[in-house]
């Protein structure tokens, strides 16, 4: 509805008129003003807004979940270190949750995000009486940015760290640290290995905290998979199984006792881990072996350096695993070396391909340079 001021004239919206004839006339005229305004708009790319009695205003971009600008609601990217999502642990629940995993678990604690500026000066001139307390600046704690930093370098690592005094309580650490827990899914106490490790110094360093986790990570038999398999440096023998823990937990601890009786044995010598098979398909193949009962086969192989060997035995036994170790250290064993591909094959016929026709091109240009001396003495 439009109304005059005066209220001399009124025209409803379903197009009754009221008032005097030129009222009218004015009003006819403003709708069409108003009429053509609003098409301007429309043209122009610009949001009309229409304003009621209570002066609310609605539509424009993002009210919606494709208006582009978004909602409040809306949860900020994952800050991602290490390949690995960096974690907040705000309790006991998140501390206990997030070691238990099939990798190791690296754990920073802090009293505090955030501390006061150490370089923060009062400004000159600065008057309590007028200005206030002054309150220095406060910056994010030097360590836990050094933290996200290595967290970010240092790959292959899970990484959390928390400011939780309950957490700390239970880390036993009253000015907070750096942990490492190793997996308690691997860890054996009874055949020597610790629960966690402790990094050695209160200041991180990026270099120093990626020796320390490289050499502390793995208990006496670890899981080799894509992210662990480097840490191993020196001959290591794997187990490749079916780790569906779930499904197959006491074949699991069958392998795992038998393997860690023969490791405890040969601790520096040779280290020993288990690979869930299904996963591991491709570096199988390194070894020369292949699984075709990923969930009921058990096969091992020693990978050291650029050399892979594959064991001699079908079934795995106690007895299989230790001949098998014997054998290696005692210089028995053969490196598996890998049957040529087609494409190799492909490439050697090309070559001699290349040669015959080079033969062929020497011998045209022989009889051309023949025919030309013919020729010069006729």
């Amino acid at each position: 509805q439009l109304h005059l001021r005066d209220n001399q004239a009124h025209v409803s919206s379903d197009g009754r008129c009221t008032g005097t004839g030129e009222r009218v006339g004015l009003i006819v005229t403003e709708m069409k003003l108003a009429y053509v305004t609003l098409v301007i708009l429309a043209l122009t790319g610009r949001t009309a807004y229409c304003q009621d009695d209570d002066g609310d205003m609605s539509g424009g971009y993002g009210d919606d979940a494709y208006g582009g600008g978004g909602g409040e609601d809306e949860a900020p990217p994952a800050e991602t270190h290490g390949g690995e999502e960096l974690q907040e642990l705000y309790s006991l629940s998140d501390f206990e949750a997030f070691i238990d995993n099939a990798d190791a678990s690296v754990i920073a604690a802090f009293t505090a995000k955030e501390i006061t500026d150490p370089k923060a000066v009062i400004p000159e001139g600065w008057d309590e009486e007028e200005d206030g307390e002054w309150e220095p600046e406060t910056i994010e704690h030097p360590e836990l940015s050094t933290f996200k930093k290595i967290s970010t370098n240092v790959y292959g690592y899970r990484y959390a760290y928390t400011t939780e005094p309950e957490v700390l309580a239970k880390l036993k650490s009253k000015n907070g640290g750096l942990f490492l827990y190793r997996s308690p899914r691997f860890v054996s106490s009874e055949h020597g290995d610790r629960p966690r490790e402790r990094y050695p110094s209160a200041t991180l360093n990026e270099q120093a905290v990626a020796n320390f986790l490289s050499a502390k990570a793995q208990p006496l038999v670890g899981q080799y998979s894509s992210t662990t398999k480097d840490r191993y440096k020196s001959s290591v023998l794997v187990i490749f199984m079916n780790l569906d823990w779930e499904k197959n937990k006491q074949g699991i601890q069958y392998v795992l006792k038998r393997a860690r009786k023969v490791a405890v044995g040969l601790k520096g010598k040779l280290a020993f881990a288990v690979a869930h098979a299904s996963d591991m398909s491709y570096d199988m193949s390194e070894f020369g072996l292949t699984s075709t009962k990923p969930n009921t086969e058990i096969l091992m192989g020693i990978h050291s350096g650029s050399d892979y060997y594959s064991s001699p035995s079908d079934a795995f036994s106690a007895k299989a695993l230790t001949e098998f170790a014997d054998s290696y250290l005692a210089g028995e064993l053969s490196p598996y070396v890998k049957p040529s591909s087609e494409s190799d094959d492909f490439g050697d016929d090309a070559d001699a391909t290349d040669e015959e026709t080079a033969e062929e091109d020497d011998a045209g240009s022989e009889e051309s340079s023949e025919d030309s001396e013919a020729k010069d003495e006729m």
